[in-house]
């Protein structure tokens, strides 16, 4: 309540050097054993006509001062009573506990000084314990004032039953109207403004210290609502109607909400009741019951906690609150893929990589790419002597060595450590199992995880494992005979260990296409994915579907871990690797690529998975089509084939019904060799040359992460991912004269070498996957940016089920002001 001091403080209003204060001034008392009524002083009998003799004992209230010719104390009662009270009929009172229907704190009396006394006070009671109840003064004329004009206010009208728990409350039994907001030069009319001037002067005493304690500036306060009981049903709250939704009704109660702070509730009249307070979940606080009393004045944190206001009798309470600056909360069109709509697709929900330069999630990943720069480095001590097994000759062939040894690494802490005990394994089975086994396992749960699955929720759950895995090293280096010698290294294990150890029963393929694996794995689980039929020659492939799939959630993974010197042995022996230890792609000192390691993994989802009913559940990327071929016979058995790589990409489209200007991109397989890179850009060429009103731009990841073998599909999956998220295509490194090889006559193309922003909310790019034995894959992505500068497309207004949701969400108090920013763009999984 305060210490002596401050109340005699908060009391002093005629305060003189020459005058000794008295015990009782400034204190709080209660009456007692007056023999007869008092009556009291004339200046309640000036503003209450029916104010005469009245027994006052019992009743409490403030001493204002000691009257030196009366010899009484002026008592003010808290019933707003002046009277003259003789000091043996007064006693000190101490309020009980608000919770035991008592107060926190007494409105100060006139002084200037005792005002900011008592601001601190409630600023501090409502730091400590979220809630604050004040006594006021208020006489029974201002009272019985405030009623009259309540009752005749031609504003009340239905509130909205969807809105009516974020304004007034839980279990409601009130009736609202809305009052003109009171301003310091309004003159006081009647009881309900005066009511409405003591909340506006209680705001202004707070306001000082909002931002220090409570944190926000506040930047003006409410409308008062006049709250009555209902006097017939009709009155009752309604449903919303679909002229709520077109007026953006729903948008500005809730950026109302997201502005509410302080709630600063008057309570005039009432036969008592019960106002309940229920703080948030994680202020790990019990909810408060306050018994109802007329003349109270209850402010807490609306911010923190929800209430209910539950009078009894005939009631009126005069309800505001303090707001922050507005801060518009906007809604956006969300954009549908291009080509046939209501068709079957499948989209990416989360992705994961370990990828060198210790980029180990989505964000370390997209700065290294927007960077332009690369991860290749000399082959790590920790892996093997390279100086053993290198030339810096280009005729270390001939000897049996390789002429380069430089690499894109991941951390070697990443490929020593592993949690066996979380994937069940015992120590010996542990130190069995390769690296790249390791690496599926860990890389695939996480991937999982982010998609929203537990290890426990996953436990005999149909997802499929599809893995593009050209055998590891492991084998060159394992040699113990022990039971574990067989499957530690094996592909067909590979792909069964994620499997295995979550409980997953979907399918489990291993691809091996060389350089194309992962991604020909991940178009065997798409198409598995969707929904097919038999259709006539001229019907597109997804215009006609079956009601069921065989398949609806699917990890693709992609894997590569350089342990052993053979690699790099083997691709100098077919000069397929840089003399300097660098991709240069599209450049014209292009001379072969470099060996990367890796392991990527994208959850994908078929579009129909109708479980999912939140509409904030958004895919981070739809593959529009995706296709294989096979290049058959052609100059030679690693040769790349253009005609095939341009069948490849054309059956893609097809796939999505896409023409060749709506691709803006395309993540190019780009090996950097002097034969590969001129055969790609000449595909793509024969295909993308029709009708383009922008320049396509190429890309690839190869200068930055290397070669990554059977994981470069998922790579430049991903990377497609990520780059339609942000709407900026990445740099290519090391690109400084473009390779005169290439054949861009007339052809509109971009091949950039610095951060390149589209201009554009929503787009598709292509990726390509070429094996080095003639095995093409293809797939073709469109996602909205959810980043940067075009993450927002066209306004909408939300509908029905939308509006439901989020009200929902705001009054359980689990949606923020970011989510609200990019509605629907929040994408799971990154």
């Amino acid at each position: 309540m305060g210490s002596e001091e401050e109340w005699a403080m908060t009391a002093s209003w005629e305060e003189r050097p020459d005058r000794i204060l008295k015990e009782l001034e400034g204190r709080l008392v209660e009456i007692h054993s007056l023999p007869e009524k008092l009556s009291p002083n004339d200046e309640t009998a000036e503003h209450d006509e029916s104010a005469g003799p009245r027994d006052l004992n019992g009743q409490c209230g403030r001493c204002l001062k000691w009257d030196l010719k009366e010899e009484k104390y002026l008592v003010h009662t808290f019933e707003g009573v002046l009277v003259g009270v003789p000091e043996d009929n007064l006693m000190e009172y101490e309020p009980m506990d608000p919770e035991e229907g008592g107060f926190d704190i007494a409105w100060p009396a006139s002084a200037p000084m005792s005002y900011g006394l008592f601001g601190g006070m409630v600023t501090e009671c409502l730091v400590s314990k979220g809630y604050c109840v004040v006594q006021m003064f208020t006489n029974k004329a201002v009272r019985d004032s405030a009623v009259e004009v309540a009752q005749e206010l031609p504003g009340f009208e239905k509130m909205k039953a969807e809105f009516e728990v974020g304004y007034l409350g839980n279990e409601n039994i009130t009736r609202c109207a809305v009052i003109e907001t009171d301003a310091p030069d309004k003159l006081l009319e009647d009881g309900l403004a005066y009511c409405d001037r003591d909340l506006t002067n209680m705001g202004m005493l707070l306001t000082p210290t909002a931002s220090s304690v409570f944190g926000f500036e506040p930047y003006s306060r409410s409308n008062a609502f006049v709250r009555t009981p209902y006097t017939e049903e009709g009155q009752r709250p309604v449903a919303l109607e679909d002229a709520d939704f077109s007026d953006q009704n729903v948008e500005k109660f809730l950026a109302w909400i997201m502005r509410r702070r302080l709630s600063l509730i008057h309570l005039i009249e009432n036969d008592g009741g019960t106002f309940e307070l229920y703080p948030k979940e994680h202020l790990k606080m019990d909810s408060v019951r306050l018994p109802l009393q007329k003349s109270r004045m209850i402010i807490f944190r609306h911010d923190l906690m929800g209430y209910s206001y539950q009078p009894q009798g005939e009631s009126l309470a005069l309800q505001m609150w303090l707001m922050e600056p507005p801060k518009e909360i906007k809604f956006f069109q969300l954009s549908t893929p291009p080509g046939i709509q209501g068709v079957e697709r499948v989209n990416i929900v989360a992705g994961t990589e370990r990828f060198p330069g210790n980029c180990e999630n989505c964000n370390e990943t997209i700065c290294m790419f927007n960077q332009g720069t690369d991860t290749l480095c000399e082959v790590p001590f920790m892996r093997f002597d390279k100086d053993l097994y290198c030339m810096e000759d280009r005729d270390a062939i001939l000897w049996g060595k390789a002429y380069v040894m430089h690499g894109s690494f991941v951390a070697d802490d990443l490929l020593i450590s592993f949690d066996n005990e979380f994937f069940g394994y015992s120590v010996e089975e542990a130190e069995a199992i390769a690296p790249s086994q390791r690496w599926v396992l860990e890389v695939g749960y996480e991937t999982l995880y982010k998609a929203g699955w537990s290890k426990k929720d996953l436990l005999g759950q149909r997802i499929g494992t599809f893995i593009g895995d050209s055998c590891g090293e492991w084998n060159q280096i394992y040699w113990k005979q022990d039971k574990h010698v067989y499957s530690c290294n094996l592909n067909a294990v590979t792909c069964t260990r994620l499997a295995s150890c979550l409980n997953l029963t979907g399918p489990n393929v291993s691809v091996d296409t060389a350089c194309s694996a992962s991604l020909v794995a991940a178009n065997s689980a798409m198409h598995m994915m969707r929904r097919h039929t038999y259709r006539k020659k001229d019907e597109m492939p997804l215009t006609y579907q079956r009601p069921q799939s065989e398949l609806n959630y699917a990890v693709c993974m992609g894997i590569l871990c350089m342990i052993h010197p053979a690699g790099w042995i083997g691709e100098c022996s077919a000069t397929m690797l840089s003399m300097r230890g660098r991709c240069f792609t599209f450049d014209s000192s292009a001379d072969g690529f470099i060996r990367g390691e890796g392991c990527c993994s994208a959850y994908i989802r078929s579009d129909h998975d109708d479980h999912r009913t939140d509409p904030s559940d958004r895919p981070l990327a739809t593959v529009m089509g995706s296709a294989t071929n096979q290049d058959g016979r052609s100059a030679s058995l690693t040769a790349p084939h253009g005609p095939s790589q341009q069948e490849c990409i054309r059956q893609c489209l097809r796939e999505g019904n896409l023409p060749c200007g709506e691709v803006m991109l395309t993540e190019c397989h780009g090996t950097g060799t002097a034969l590969g890179d001129p055969i790609e850009v000449g595909a793509n060429r024969g295909v993308m040359f029709g009708n383009r009103d922008l320049p396509l731009m190429h890309c690839t990841s190869k200068s930055h992460v290397g070669h990554e073998e059977a994981n470069a599909g998922t790579c430049g999956l991903l990377k497609v991912m990520l780059m339609l998220n942000q709407g900026c295509a990445t740099p290519n490194p090391h690109l400084r004269a473009l390779n005169p090889h290439l054949d861009v006559h007339d052809y509109p193309v971009i091949f950039i070498n610095e951060i390149c922003c589209t201009q554009m909310q929503n787009q598709v790019y292509g990726v390509s996957s070429f094996g080095f034995g003639g095995s093409n894959s293809r797939a073709d992505c469109w996602a909205e940016v959810e980043k940067g500068t075009q993450k927002h497309g066209s306004r909408t207004v939300l509908d029905r089920n939308e509006s439901y949701y989020w009200i929902d969400k705001v009054m359980r108090n689990v949606g923020t002001e970011q989510e609200f920013d990019g509605f629907m763009h929040g994408k799971a999984g990154h």
